[in-house]
């Protein structure tokens, strides 16, 4: 599903801040990397979604190769990508941020859409909260809110950078239970970028440990 060689990428040429990373994400699998703040696990993220220079190396989507493409091209190509801390647009209210991620579409297929991801996400059943504003949703609403506006744009490979990042362990354990049954229904692959070893581990298939700028298997 996705393939990752030799890659060394970061700002700076000279000195990257991955080297030689190599990875591979089977069909129907869910691939968890932890590490250290600063050990390069979000700029890994980053740079498959094309936000993040590279300096060399392949990665491959399927049989197409995906590295240097822009991040508009790599998302039509089916690669979902959740930000840290669960972005959204806090002067907009819940619907009309669902609607954002729905640019471009009808409004049957925008609301098909949001029905069909309805059932997923506390936040999105109950008509108040979908009338508020995302800035006073709380930590998980909001995360909530994110991962539903990825989803909308109906991604066949899914990178979550940090996803429980500022949650509670309820809050992450209610988020991570949405992603096994997202995954189960539609996703061909996830990638979780995690510190919180626990809540990783109750749902990939492999964790793999960044150290040095450098992935290492779990033993």
């Amino acid at each position: 599903m996705l393939t990752i060689n030799n890659l060394y990428a970061g700002y700076s040429k000279d000195n990257p801040v991955l080297k030689g990373i190599d990875l591979t994400v089977s069909d129907g699998e869910v691939v968890g990397i932890l590490g250290r703040n600063g050990s390069g696990k979000s700029t890994l993220a980053k740079v498959i979604c094309g936000i993040v220079p590279f300096v060399s190396g392949e990665i491959w989507l399927d049989d197409e190769q995906i590295l240097g493409k822009q991040t508009y091209e790599i998302a039509r190509k089916g690669v979902g990508f959740f930000l840290q801390g669960g972005r959204v647009f806090g002067n907009l209210t819940v619907t009309e941020n669902l609607h954002f991620a729905c640019s471009g579409l009808k409004n049957d297929e925008k609301n098909k859409r949001i029905n069909e991801i309805r059932d997923w996400f506390e936040v999105l059943q109950k008509p108040g909260r979908l009338k508020m504003k995302a800035t006073y949703l709380s930590g998980g609403e909001k995360h909530q809110l994110a991962l539903a506006m990825v989803l909308l744009q109906k991604p066949k490979f899914l990178i979550l950078d940090e996803p429980s990042a500022g949650l509670s362990s309820a809050n992450s354990r209610l988020l991570f239970q949405t992603l096994f049954k997202i995954k189960e229904s539609r996703l061909r692959g996830i990638l979780i970028i995690e510190q919180n070893i626990s809540i990783a581990a109750s749902l990939c298939n492999n964790l793999l440990f960044m150290h040095e700028s450098k992935l290492n298997f779990n033993d």
